[in-house]
């Protein structure tokens, strides 16, 4: 058995906003994506907040639940709210996860002596989810994915997780396309790991984890399929350290971003019906968004304070302008109001369910719309601090290139940053 080592490993400051240790973690390395931040911050927040086994962590953009599954590790009572149906069920299986190898056994049983799917691959999925599946894999490969899903249903509701997520892995090793920055990409290929050799990887990564971890994982998460503007299942003063990313506001779509796992396992099966059923449950963020939640500004305006409406405005009206006069014409300066708005929202949850004294570790990202520069960073501070919070530091983690520092572009003179805000509830 290939031997894991826990919490051993020292990451650099810059490694800590990102998901590349992800990897040399039990359970994190089943399932993860570029966005994200290390488990190594997480530890690091739980240990200097002396945080103990009856206090509650919350992280209110869970993701694929790199905070739950941390604090699973140090004994610690978590609960977070995830939109993102593909990301909860994911979540599902890494917060609860088997207690023995058999458990992993018996689903790799069943799908490794599946037969390929004969019929049309349209009986499977809507017309719009096929011609995009069958771009990123060989057919063989697909056929056999195609028996795997119909089987999901023979797999108990309590297993259905790890099986969804074994799949989706093997999902992953299968496609023929490459992943081009974020976003799959039908276009760019990449080498095709055949069907039954990477159902046998994923499954020997996660036995070799259970039979590594033995007892020492106990599950304590919880973990709700809502949007974190409304955390009507907390208690007021319920939770003391919060750990979290929200959406960074950078036209990144993490509905594009899953598209092949969303079409794959039918929580949508067309582009329309992933705006509707995906994107809409999340924070405003990207132009992809609902044409209405970005047209419905005023909304979003009212529920700020003068102060902050203040220093949106000017990027606001920049962002306007400079829509004229690139050839993309994108609307970002219909995101601003709305993703604010959120988070404003966001944040008075936080203020209630959080005790007095509690600390918050945000991590987030600047951004530059059309080389509009907004500092996210301070502009979420200062709406903290307006619901009840102390902002106690705010560090810069780590540069993310100089995107925008050419000579053909008009934009900031230096480079977009991850940033963490230290904040105590007052």
């Amino acid at each position: 058995m290939r031997q894991l080592r826990l919490f051993e490993y020292e990451p650099s400051k810059e490694k800590l906003p990102t998901n590349l240790t992800t990897n040399r973690h039990p359970i994190h390395r089943w399932f993860n994506f570029i966005a994200g931040f290390s488990p190594e911050f997480v530890s690091s927040c739980i240990q200097e907040s002396g945080l103990t086994a009856d206090e509650m962590l919350i992280d209110p953009f869970s993701g694929l639940s790199t905070s739950l599954v941390q604090a699973n590790f140090h004994g610690i009572s978590s609960v977070g709210f995830e939109a993102h149906p593909f990301f909860y069920d994911i979540s599902l299986a890494k917060i609860f996860p088997p207690t023995c190898t058999q458990q992993v056994d018996t689903i790799e049983k069943i799908c490794r002596f599946i037969e390929p799917y004969t019929s049309d691959i349209a009986e499977v999925w809507t017309t719009d989810a096929a011609l995009f599946l069958v771009k990123l894999f060989p057919e063989q490969e697909l056929r056999l994915l195609a028996s795997a899903l119909m089987l999901e249903n023979q797999i108990g509701s309590t297993e259905r997780p790890l099986y969804r997520l074994i799949i989706s892995r093997v999902l992953e090793l299968t496609s023929g396309s490459q992943t081009d920055g974020i976003y799959k990409a039908p276009t760019s290929q990449k080498k095709s790991t055949p069907y039954q050799i990477a159902l046998q990887k994923v499954c020997d990564d996660i036995r070799d984890d259970i039979k590594l971890l033995g007892n020492r994982f106990k599950p304590r998460a919880k973990l709700h399929f809502i949007s974190s503007e409304t955390m009507n299942t907390l208690e007021d003063e319920s939770c003391s350290l919060c750990i979290t990313s929200p959406p960074y506001l950078n036209n990144f779509d993490f509905a594009e971003m899953t598209r092949m796992q969303l079409y794959f396992w039918c929580y949508a099966g067309s582009w329309r019906e992933i705006t509707e059923r995906v994107r809409r449950r999340l924070i405003v963020n990207t132009t992809t968004a609902p044409t209405d939640l970005k047209q419905n500004q005023n909304i979003f305006i009212e529920a700020i304070s003068a102060n902050v409406q203040s220093s949106l405005q000017p990027l606001v009206n920049e962002l306007k302008q400079q829509r004229k006069l690139r050839n993309g014409k994108k609307d970002y300066y219909l995101l601003v109001y709305p993703y604010f708005g959120q988070m404003q929202r966001v944040f008075q949850e936080l203020k209630r369910v959080l005790r007095p004294q509690s600390h918050v570790h945000i991590v987030v990202a600047d951004a530059a719309l059309y080389g509009v520069h907004i500092q996210t960073e301070k502009l979420l501070s200062q709406i903290m601090e307006e619901n009840g919070f102390e902002i106690l530091t705010i560090e810069t983690l780590r540069t993310r290139g100089s995107r925008w520092v050419l000579e053909k572009r008009q934009g900031i003179d230096k480079p977009l940053g991850e940033f963490h805000i230290h904040a105590r509830r007052i």
